[in-house]
């Protein structure tokens, strides 16, 4: 007869099993997506006579169309991006649904061109934090809302452009080529938009230079405080 298992073996037994478990878990939302993915993709809701993916996924699934395109979205980003995940036996942290959106953001934000070398290096930081399991969502709400305010000091800088142009277009003997590149360095804040060092780089490049010409220009009208460019 065996002898009975020490607190700490069995301790030990259950913790493997645990570990099993967790990695089932966490993997559990890509089988999902992947088997909604094959619904989609060979359009198989049609065969049970429903007219979308959607209809099919409330009728048999109980899955709402927010929840069934987050599973869709997520594993078709991880199969693009962490292949490595769907190994039959996957290595490493992978994680859980809602941790994996918040990667699955950061990395779309590493996608744009557009962002700064400073906002950039941080969203390499998060990432790799996302990665090994130790990123807080308190972290990622923060990084979130410094963006909002890059976002909002973007736009209170575009909109004192766009009030200037305004005025400089009401004026007989203002040059075009002034306003095309006005226009030009608008479209390049819009698009730079939450990033900050980008727009930094821009005004050094030739924000001070067209700020210097606006300035110029506007002394020769007199204008309401709010549509002076500060």
């Amino acid at each position: 007869m065996p002898r009975p298992l020490s607190p700490a073996e069995r301790a030990n037994r259950i913790t493997f099993f645990l570990k099993g478990d967790l990695k089932n878990l966490q993997t559990a939302y890509l089988r999902i997506g992947g088997k909604l993915a094959q619904i989609r993709d060979e359009k198989l809701y049609a065969a049970l006579k429903h007219a979308s993916l959607d209809e099919y996924a409330q009728k048999h699934l109980g899955l709402r169309r927010a929840a069934l395109y987050r599973y869709l979205q997520i594993y078709d980003w991880a199969r693009r991006k962490h292949r490595d995940w769907f190994a039959k036996h996957p290595k490493g942290f992978i994680p859980e649904l809602t941790d994996a959106y918040g990667l699955k953001w950061i990395e779309d934000q590493l996608d744009d061109e557009h962002v700064g070398p400073e906002t950039r290096k941080e969203l390499e930081t998060l990432r790799r934090k996302a990665l090994d399991g130790t990123l807080t969502q308190r972290e990622l709400d923060a990084f979130r809302r410094r963006g909002e305010k890059r976002r909002d000091s973007v736009t209170a800088v575009a909109a004192s452009f766009r009030a200037a142009r305004r005025r400089l277009a009401a004026l007989p003997d203002v040059s075009p080529a002034l306003l095309a590149e006005i226009d030009a360095f608008l479209a390049h804040l819009q698009s730079a938009s939450g990033a900050v060092a980008r727009a930094a780089r821009l005004g050094n490049a030739h924000g001070m230079r067209l700020t210097a010409i606006v300035r110029k220009s506007l002394r020769r009208v007199d204008l309401p405080h709010s549509d002076s460019i500060r």
